[in-house]
């Protein structure tokens, strides 16, 4: 299996990074993982979070077929994910037309799109926090004072931080932002450091990171409803690069936000739990995979949802499942009794989509009322304000839809 570059320079330091957490004792000392390729710091978020994305794609890339092995890539064999999947974390069939949702293979290659394509939007895992990720990095380079005051700090948007696309998108070539940053995160203190960032015609966004142990952690949270009424979204991630553990949730809050061009009308929910294992430092296999993905769209005549979810592994049976519904009534996306099941026969071992998963049907949807989990104003869900400032660390041991909040 091929891993990225930059993942094996984040953990190749693995070692280094608890022997120097062993050597601080029981005394508090700045948090860094360093080695002369990579620094991971809590007072640089932005390399917390960029190693923990790299980390979800190679994830991703351990659900594909390497040649020997169909895995979830159907008939296709390919190196490359965008043969896969396209700019928007959509499957693509054969002929690189969207893969037909109703077909057996749409669940497992949906989540595999979801993990291994950054598409630089909330559209994919990766592509989720690309932006924040940008963003902080801008600002680490003029520097960060975390003295809890608010200061103007004068910032040049450019291709060191931002990709070609992010820039051309933002358009803007300079620009002043206020920036609060604090140790502990002053919005959330389970955190060691935390930078708040109001940015003109954009919106606040903050992000916060923490180093414990072998274990890295970051948290974000965006809210543009100075520019557009009900546009948030938060995002939590941890690896530990000892055990291999990850775990990630997004919750993006848009479905009542009216802008126009596809950035609202919409809400998403993602969960995530994976176990990867690691030899000198270097991912080698994912051998565990827990995962839910939640959509909502509304434009005020018509709706729709769906819900998709896996769980198991290559070595003993992966199940992929998905559920939707489509309807008039707003409400219904809300309501879990509605929605329908798009059956498959599929189970995914390292020689087979067919194998046996008897022992491991899956996630299945809850038949609930009030479903929490796509986040449907119907169903009182907890607001990301809320949900951001009483996050202490991703505590689920594995993914369910039972506490959802």
């Amino acid at each position: 299996m091929l891993f990225n570059k930059e993942i094996r320079k984040v953990l190749s330091v693995a070692v280094l990074f608890h022997v120097a957490t062993l050597v601080a004792c029981q005394g508090k000392v700045d948090e860094v993982v360093e080695s002369p390729s990579i620094t991971v710091s809590s007072d640089k978020p932005s390399t917390v979070v960029g190693a923990v994305q790299g980390v979800i794609v190679e994830v991703g890339n351990g659900l594909v077929s390497d040649g020997s092995s169909q895995s979830v890539q159907g008939k296709i064999q390919a190196q490359n994910v965008n043969a896969l999947c396209n700019e928007h974390a959509m499957p693509l069939d054969e002929q690189g037309g969207y893969m037909d949702s109703q077909g057996p293979d749409y669940p497992s290659r949906l989540f595999y799109c979801k993990l291994a394509q950054n598409s630089g939007s909330p559209d994919s895992i990766p592509g989720s926090f690309q932006q924040i990720k940008a963003i902080s990095c801008m600002l680490e380079k003029v520097g960060i004072v975390y003295d809890d005051q608010e200061r103007q700090v004068s910032v040049t948007p450019d291709t060191s931080c931002f990709t070609a696309q992010q820039l051309e998108n933002m358009q803007i070539q300079a620009m002043t932002i206020s920036v609060r940053a604090s140790k502990p995160a002053f919005f959330n203190t389970y955190y060691d450091s935390g930078i708040s960032m109001t940015i003109p015609g954009m919106g606040f966004y903050r992000v916060a990171a923490k180093l414990s142990g072998t274990k890295m952690e970051f948290l974000t949270h965006e809210d543009q409803t100075s520019v557009q009424p009900d546009k948030t979204g938060t995002f939590a991630a941890s690896f530990d690069l000892l055990t291999g553990e990850l775990k990630y949730e997004s919750r993006g809050d848009r479905f009542q936000c009216t802008e126009q061009g596809g950035n609202c009308g919409w809400s998403r929910h993602e969960r995530l739990l994976a176990q990867v294992g690691m030899t000198n430092g270097e991912i080698t296999s994912v051998s565990k995979i827990e995962a839910i993905a939640g959509e909502i769209y509304g434009d005020g005549n018509w709706y729709s949802a769906r819900v998709s979810t896996i769980k198991g592994s290559l070595a003993n049976g992966l199940k992929a499942r998905y559920f939707m519904v489509n309807s008039n009534t707003s409400a219904d996306l809300g309501d879990a009794t509605k929605y329908s099941e798009v059956v498959n026969n599929r189970c995914y071992t390292h020689s087979s989509d067919q194998a046996d998963c008897s022992a491991n049907p899956g996630i299945e949807l809850p038949q609930e009322a009030s479903f929490k989990f796509n986040l449907h104003p119907s169903t009182q869900y907890t607001s990301t304000q809320a949900w951001v400032s009483q996050l202490t660390g991703l505590s689920f041991t594995g993914v369910n839809f039972n506490d959802v909040q």
